[in-house]
């Protein structure tokens, strides 16, 4: 059972490292909607140490792109990927249950 924050950790630390590449994610994700997004949510999610570092400095890095004020494409656009490469690898099988060794002294 993963919550939205493990989704958003694995999208960003998927993410390319350049700012390009980032940038050429979030113009084809606005692309394939028309540039018609609807308007983001402020959120806050537990993601790792990784991924905060990303986060954290994608506004300023967008800035010195000169592509500031569009980081929701970007988180977007990474959220997409990670969501289209799971379908690609089809459905997860449910987990096996181990059976209990009558040897297990855990009470």
């Amino acid at each position: 059972m993963l919550g939205q924050s493990h989704y958003l950790d694995a999208a960003l630390r998927d993410m390319p490292q350049q700012v390009d590449t980032q940038i050429v994610m979030a113009a084809d994700f606005l692309d394939d909607r028309m540039g018609i997004v609807a308007p983001g949510k402020q959120s806050t999610y537990r993601v790792g140490t990784s991924a905060y570092a990303f986060i954290s400095t994608l506004n300023q890095v967008l800035q010195e792109a000169d592509y500031g004020r569009r980081g929701l494409y970007i988180v977007s656009a990474a959220l997409e990927r990670l969501l289209d490469d799971l379908d690609k690898e089809g459905e997860l099988p449910p987990p096996v249950r181990r059976k209990r060794d009558d040897s297990d002294t855990r009470a």
